[in-house]
């Protein structure tokens, strides 16, 4: 995830960095069916009292169900969009299986739209893909190809 560096017009603005949005794909609207209503208390309980100060405000959010576990193994999946997530600093990418089914994952650094990503035990330990650990050969980089 690439950052933005702010002239130093101001002092505020001489140390100032914020996420980039180069690496989202344009026009893309979340999956409905991975969407989820995210309720919020503030700082509210059963009855209605305040409980917990200080909280409360913000814009409204959905929460995006990622895939973390990687469920689908062996079953290849293309990425079809890199999208913003509003509850965590990682983007998220929008992969279908070959299956047609969607599913969020969450993007390492230099994933595009269009590449293959697969999780199982004899993959090949590329950007994307998900293996156990003990699958993973002596000496690999993170995001490197296999020597």
């Amino acid at each position: 995830m690439a950052l933005r560096n702010f002239r130093p017009l101001t002092p505020t603005l001489r140390f100032s960095s914020l996420p980039a949005f180069q690496e989202l794909t344009k026009s893309s609207k979340p999956a409905k069916g991975l969407l989820e209503v995210k309720k919020r208390s503030g700082g509210r309980n059963n009855t209605g009292r305040m409980t917990s100060r200080h909280l409360g405000g913000g814009h409204k959010q959905k929460y995006r169900k990622v895939d973390f576990k990687r469920r689908k193994r062996d079953i290849v999946a293309e990425v079809t969009a890199i999208q913003y997530d509003p509850n965590r600093s990682a983007r998220i990418a929008l992969i279908k299986y070959t299956d047609g089914e969607l599913s969020y994952i969450l993007a390492p650094d230099g994933l595009i739209v269009g590449a293959k990503v697969t999780a199982g035990e004899n993959v090949a330990p590329d950007l994307g893909n998900a293996l156990p650990l003990r699958a993973i050969p002596l000496g690999a980089a993170p995001g490197s190809k296999r020597r």
